[in-house]
């Protein structure tokens, strides 16, 4: 038999439910912007007659380098998804819903540093054959980052906190 769950609480269960909607169409967001800045100008890129095979792999390697950061916010959104529905069913104490809070930090972390550091010095080493280093640091990106990590830091934090519960209900 299930606790009877306070006001607070079932409002905040309704949240999650609400959330985990949204979450589904960012995700639907992301997938079709993907699809649509990625897959039609790769199929553009491969069946190009009047490219080379060395110029169609430039392309496609610059919009799969492009597109690495949207697939990483992707898959942050989606482990966040993953968190509401333990707290859409009421399981706010759920280990698993902590430790997928704490990989939407990471997987957002990843992509920031992406959009930082990997996607501006791979675009340079692709398009001009190596060599260079450049950084994508503004004040947005600072935030964002540091954003990442504090989501990160909550996962884990609740996942200890959903460890000691665990620990005090055994106890009693």
């Amino acid at each position: 038999m299930l606790p009877t769950l306070s006001p607070e609480l079932k409002q905040a269960q309704q949240l999650a439910g609400t959330a985990q909607v949204f979450a589904i169409i960012a995700l639907v967001i992301i997938v079709t912007t993907i699809a649509f800045d990625g897959g039609v100008p790769i199929g553009v890129a491969l069946f190009d007659d009047s490219l080379d095979w060395r110029e169609k792999t430039n392309r496609i390697g610059l919009l799969l380098v492009a597109l690495l950061p949207a697939i990483l916010f992707y898959e942050s959104v989606n482990r966040l998804r993953l968190a509401l529905q333990h707290y859409d069913k009421g399981e706010f104490f759920s280990a698993a819903a902590s430790t997928r809070v704490a990989q939407a930090g990471d997987y957002a972390i990843e992509a920031m540093v992406a959009i930082i550091l990997v996607v501006p010095n791979l675009t340079i080493w692709i398009t001009h054959g190596g060599g260079g280093f450049d950084m994508e640091l503004e004040s947005a990106t600072i935030g964002m980052l540091a954003f990442a990590c504090f989501v990160a830091a909550v996962g884990r934090i609740l996942t200890a906190a959903t460890q000691l519960k665990a620990e005090n209900d055994a106890f009693v």
